[in-house]
């Protein structure tokens, strides 16, 4: 097929816009301080906290088990737009379905984390078939670019959908409760839909696409995974990486999550407040994603990645620190470059240590590694802040695992990872 267009790079770039409001307004500044505080009955809420991260972390265990199964599905059938169109509509449903339940009331409760879980596992799915487009639209010496591009537009998306909320004053304000938050999952569920249209219509799949094996979908996918796990030991620079990334994610998956509920709790932000910087977040993590991006391409993933790490330390120990509202914005600002440059970075690296053949099935399993780590980061985090009554002592242990990163991101061999991706390429061309 012929190199991708111009507006097949546009319309994949444009689904970090379709999905960025369910990670800013479901995730990070809206439903999880929302959940907490109330939709949680009066009697439960003493483990709002624990209640969060077990709707999160089985979410992410969900995904991580999925992932690859489904990564291989893709790269086997050639159908990973039909893939991505599941996943956006069941997410897109399961959101709206969020909009409908009863606060304050156990059934409400139930209900609400068992849509949140589906809702997010589609939505933090979805990425598996988005990311393995990338090594088809750029080279490895543009991959950087593009998921930079990417992941700043997607801020936009999360930028604009909270202006709406705020415009229309959705959140709720002090102890007054109206039905007017039901409007934000509504938003967030359309904008999702809407925006993924781009990549559905106008990006080509290159993957030949085969047909049904005798043996259905789901036991080729498992023996895809069986294969894939196999392939990886010729890729052992990507092994180690990923091996980073599941660590260094599950840090930065625990500050997306408790962003909100940190700065209400310690720092007494208002839902207003927590609006507001957010928006100034977005702001800030477009040239993050932007920097970091094109920084992949000239200086290199992997200390690209490590000094995204750097900033990252620095944001826990500001987060420990802080006594007020300003304090907490500077570390914030950090946090916000910090976010868009290490995840459009980690996205760009792995594009760049795999052939296209086989890009599916390796973003299959980095969701696996991110995800499975995000299972244990939300949810340690939250037993600490319940069971210490110290959010502070909470995002301490944070920075275990940046420092962690940090040292297994020391022993990637970056010239020899992209070396072996060549060679892998031209091997399937001789085959044929």
């Amino acid at each position: 097929m012929p190199p991708a267009s111009t507006r097949e790079k546009a319309s994949w770039a444009m689904f970090d816009v379709a999905n960025s409001p369910f990670a800013t307004l479901m995730i990070t500044v809206f439903f999880g301080k929302f959940f907490q505080e109330h939709v949680v009955p009066r009697s439960l809420a003493h483990r709002s906290h624990t209640l969060w991260a077990v709707t999160v972390s089985t979410a992410m265990a969900l995904v991580a088990l999925s992932s690859p199964v489904v990564g291989a599905i893709a790269d086997h059938s050639g159908r990973k737009k039909p893939l991505l169109a599941v996943y956006v509509t069941v997410c897109a449903v399961a959101t709206t379905l969020i909009a409908t339940v009863s606060v304050g009331t156990t059934a409400g409760m139930i209900t609400a984390m068992v849509a949140m879980i589906v809702a997010n596992a589609a939505f933090e799915g979805g990425y598996v078939f988005y990311n393995a487009f990338l090594p088809e639209l750029a080279s490895k010496e543009e991959a950087g670019k593009l998921s930079g591009t990417g992941w700043a537009l997607g801020y936009v998306g999360g930028l604009s959908s909270l202006a709406i909320v705020l415009a229309f004053g959705w959140l709720p304000k002090g102890g007054a409760l109206t039905d007017g938050w039901r409007a934000i999952p509504v938003l967030v569920a359309i904008w999702y839909a809407l925006f993924s249209l781009p990549i559905l219509l106008f990006v080509k799949e290159r993957a030949p696409r085969n047909p049904p094996p005798p043996e259905g979908w789901i036991r080729q996918g498992f023996r895809g995974v069986r294969e894939t796990v196999r392939t990886l030991k010729d890729y052992p620079d990507l092994v180690r990486f990923l091996i980073a990334y599941l660590v260094f994610t599950d840090a930065l998956e625990t500050v997306l999550v408790f962003t909100a509920t940190f700065s209400g709790s310690v720092l007494r932000f208002t839902d207003d407040d927590n609006a507001k910087l957010f928006l100034v977040l977005n702001v800030c993590a477009i040239p993050g994603a932007l920097v970091f991006g094109r920084l992949v391409d000239k200086w290199g993933g992997v200390k690209s990645v490590a000094l995204t790490l750097v900033l990252w330390l620095m944001v826990v120990v500001g987060c420990v620190v802080v006594t007020s509202k300003t304090q907490f914005l500077g570390v914030a600002v950090i946090a916000a470059l910090g976010v868009g440059g290490t995840q459009a970075a980690a996205r760009a690296v792995v594009s760049r240590y795999v052939p296209q053949h086989e890009s599916a099935r390796i973003f299959g399993f980095m969701t696996l590694a991110g995800r499975a780590s995000a299972v244990v980061g939300p949810l340690v985090y939250g037993l600490v802040a319940d069971f210490t009554g110290s959010i502070r002592a909470a995002v301490g242990t944070i920075s275990l695992f940046f420092l962690a990163g940090l040292a297994l991101l020391s022993r990637v061999d970056e010239p020899r990872a992209l070396a072996r991706a060549e060679e892998a390429a031209r091997e399937r061309e001789s085959a044929g």
